[in-house]
């Protein structure tokens, strides 16, 4: 609540900053001096957009975004209740390849969560350097993923893992193809409709 109060406070300087200035302007204006009061006027303003501006797109719409994505996404879920999340810190935070089987088996189970699938195949590449399990995950998960643009997504990664990692051109083109024709009005499909062109 403080917090709040206090972008409040800070988003209202600016524009007592700016009210204070009218009235300079005014005795301007009044005193035949327009062109000056106008320029004072045009100075102020632009004063204030950048100032507000600045609040607004480095303070405060960050923080408002983050308490909007837990209201909207998250209800009332927490990271540490997550029993995927907690395994992917845990593999992570300890570097500890021998858990990705726990985790594949966890994947499995919940095979409809874009991430679980996208975190496997991030890992399996990272830790396991087992680029080959990674492409599989992501065809695999192309299976088990309905949303066209989360379905286009795989494939691109997959295509992008088959340029990078595996040297396969022919391999990543195809992956791009299959998201052109799958989803091409995905903004993935669209990115591998660019790629291809």
């Amino acid at each position: 609540m403080l917090r709040r109060l206090f972008q409040l406070v800070a988003v209202a300087c600016p524009i007592g900053v700016f009210v204070l200035a009218l009235e300079p302007v005014q005795q301007l204006m009044y005193g035949g001096h327009g062109t000056q009061g106008i320029l004072l006027l045009v100075g102020a303003l632009a004063l204030l957009a950048v100032a507000e501006g600045l609040l607004f797109r480095c303070w405060i719409l960050p923080s408002w975004s983050e308490k909007l994505a837990e209201r909207l996404y998250a209800g009332s879920y927490l990271p540490e209740e997550d029993t995927l999340a907690r395994l992917i810190d845990c593999i992570e935070r300890e570097k500890n390849a021998a858990l990705i089987p726990e985790l594949e088996r966890l994947v499995q189970q919940q095979r409809w969560r874009l991430r679980g699938w996208l975190e496997l195949a991030r890992l399996q590449q990272e830790l396991l350097h087992d680029a080959t399990s990674a492409l599989a995950s992501l065809e695999k998960a192309t299976r088990y993923i309905k949303d066209p643009e989360d379905a286009a997504l795989l494939l691109f990664r997959a295509a992008q893992l088959c340029e990078k990692s595996l040297h396969d051109e022919a391999a990543c083109r195809q992956r791009l193809q299959r998201a052109v024709d799958a989803h091409p009005d995905t903004v993935y499909g669209r990115r591998a409709a660019a790629r291809l062109s």
